[in-house]
């Protein structure tokens, strides 16, 4: 396309959507010219599913001072003429404030909210919100916003370059290119109908999928992650309970309305905390782990397909393994930033190899790669009470690494490397990508041990998480990998040991599947990307012959077709495009580079290349 198209729709309005028209804002902004854009979702214009009425105690797993809908000079390549507050700074402006609880936020009451405090959900949604109308007031008079209240049913090629977007109202809209950001299907679409219907099968939307158990009974909740921290909170702080501190640590004071719960996964591994963010906190450059690396190790390779386990995850570790040795120089010398420059430069001199051996001498192993390593397969207790135990020491470790926080504590440094280093494992799956059962690995194995290592729930669930166990309101499951035997008829469910020497059999009334997994596109028979599959204009990486169901997607977001051929009018971008690319599902930090932006950026500048010109 040579010339500025006339219109564009895009067609999912939430953080996504958000992002494409604020780079439409401001590159028109920059330099006006006729153009309307389609915003088609029945949610609100830039909430997605970030809901409105949820309870406080449902918080957000990112800290309020890293959430942002504006951009800013460090975050994108092109123009930032609309400024705006971060979530952190918003709440600032309206004197909101936290309670003593840690979590209900309400104005003029309670301590000032600080950077690295975890909010409620429901304040995204408003801030969303709010700044999507700040947004769209700055557009200029050349660029039309029009807002459909409805959702997408179908996109189809039109007549003469275009394509025409299907409304459920009955509305036909012709573009010039389509954008598609839609969000997770499981939070829109109604859940298939469960085999028991004292089985969850999807714990969203809280409180109300939870409604039907019932205080006293027995819950097993599936899952130690974010989604079953949920739960938990749902079905404790939610019934009336509450968490108090005093000098002997904190309590849990029960209403009386809470269910017995039970919580096991399949690992038997807990999730890690997320850190206290120190103000000042240096995040440094990696040594090892760089995109100039993995350059070098892709002209070795087929096709430029690298090989996750032999190429990257070496890398992986040595950078974690000097991220710790990093922190714990400084602690020595109370100054990270000397320690990071002197590690910095012994490692041009003498290579990264020799300074990691040297200081496993100096200071010992590091636990880098067991953590990278954890497998409990092969491990058995003694009984039920040696498994809790354990599991509560983790936690426990855990949760004081966590306390200390980055720039303190080496173990919260050395995996901060998998956030802090995002991009550069974005790389690896950018194409050309790695191989086949390299993707499979990657996706099935790597990405949710990041997700369980850094993406894990915030420190004062895993205090809490201990204070339910203390008073007896979770008990932990028969260890891991444990075997979920459904009733027949009315009995209850049954979990039962394997890797406990003494087997234990624990009762339960009720299961919630405490993990919520995106289905692939082609499985969600109905939606508007289940429609494109299954219509061949869009095909998911299973065509690869693995285990991964992204959508198969260029580099600059263009969707493939069942032939292969990429289609020139149709961008999509989002969770649905993991396998194509990594980590697509979360709102932009300020300061640092933005994908989600840069993104929005490379696919708008391919659908306007007269308007949109990128600077890298």
């Amino acid at each position: 396309m040579n010339h500025i198209p006339r219109s564009l729709a895009i067609v999912g309005a939430g953080p996504r959507g958000l992002g494409l028209v604020e780079r439409l804002v401001a590159h028109c902004l920059e330099r006006p010219v006729p153009l309307t854009v389609h915003l088609i979702d029945p949610q609100p214009f830039g909430a997605g599913f970030h809901l409105p009425g949820q309870p406080d105690h449902l918080l957000l797993n990112t800290v309020c001072a890293q959430l942002t809908a504006f951009a800013d000079a460090d975050m994108v390549d092109g123009p930032v003429p609309v400024s705006g507050p971060s979530l952190h700074a918003w709440c600032r402006q309206r004197d909101l404030r936290l309670a003593d609880d840690g979590y209900t936020v309400s104005a003029g009451e309670g301590r000032e909210i600080r950077p690295n405090d975890f909010l409620p959900r429901r304040l995204l949604h408003a801030y969303l919100v709010w700044a999507a109308e700040q947004i769209a007031d700055a557009a200029p008079e050349s660029l039309t916003l029009v807002r459909h209240r409805t959702a997408a049913l179908d996109i189809l090629p039109g007549a003469a370059d275009t394509e025409t977007v299907v409304l459920a109202d009955g509305t036909r809209i012709d573009a010039d290119a389509v954008f598609v950001t839609v969000g997770h299907h499981t939070l829109y679409q109604p859940p298939a109908p469960a085999s028991d219907p004292r089985l969850v099968t999807r714990p969203y939307p809280l409180p109300e999928a939870l409604d039907g158990i019932g205080p006293g009974e027995r819950v097993a909740v599936l899952g130690t992650g974010l989604t079953a921290m949920d739960v938990i909170a749902t079905l404790t702080l939610g019934r009336g309970g509450t968490h108090t501190t005093g000098a002997d640590g904190m309590r849990y004071l029960p209403s009386g309305r809470e269910p017995s719960i039970v919580l096991t996964n399949r690992s038997g591994l807990p999730a890690r905390s997320r850190p206290r963010l120190h103000p000042g906190r240096v995040r440094f450059a990696p040594l090892v782990l760089t995109t100039d690396r993995l350059d070098a190790l892709r002209a070795r390779r087929t096709e430029g397909r690298l090989h996750f386990t032999d190429d990257v995850l070496p890398l992986v570790e040595a950078e974690m393994e000097l991220a710790y040795y990093r922190a714990m120089l400084a602690r020595e010398t109370d100054d990270a930033m000397s320690a990071g420059l002197e590690l910095t430069r012994r490692c041009a001199r003498a290579g990264h190899e020799s300074v990691l051996a040297e200081l496993r001498a100096r200071f010992g192993p590091g636990p880098v790669p067991q953590i990278l390593s954890a497998d409990l397969s092969d491990r058995q207790w003694t009984d039920h009470d040696a498994y809790r135990d354990w599991f509560c020491a983790e936690v426990a470790g855990d949760l004081a690494a966590a306390e200390e926080g980055l720039g303190v504590s080496p173990l919260k440094e050395a995996l901060e490397v998998l956030r802090d280093h995002r991009d550069v494992l974005r790389a690896v799956i950018d194409p050309p990508g790695v191989d086949d059962a390299s993707l499979a690995a990657f996706f099935g194995e790597f990405a949710p041990m990041v997700n369980r290592l850094v993406i894990g729930p915030q420190l004062d669930r895993s205090a809490e998480l201990l204070s339910l166990i203390d008073a007896g309101i979770v008990r932990l499951g028969p260890g891991p990998r444990p075997k979920v035997v459904a009733p027949a008829g009315a009995g209850p469910w049954r979990l039962e040991s394997t890797c406990l020497a003494q087997p234990l059999r624990m009762e339960a009334d009720h299961v919630v599947q405490a993990h919520v997994a995106e289905p692939g596109a082609d499985r969600v028979p109905g939606s508007l990307l289940g429609t494109l599959v299954a219509a061949g204009r869009l095909r998911t990486l299973a065509h690869r012959g693995g285990t991964v169901h992204g959508l198969d997607v260029t580099r600059r977001g263009q969707g493939v077709d069942r032939t292969g051929t990429a289609q020139p009018r149709l961008f999509l971008l989002g969770p649905h495009t993991e396998g194509s690319s990594y980590y697509n599902h979360y709102v932009p930090s300020p300061g640092v580079p933005s994908r989600a932006l840069l993104d929005a950026e490379l696919a708008l500048g391919t659908a306007l290349p007269s308007l949109i010109s990128r600077k890298r």
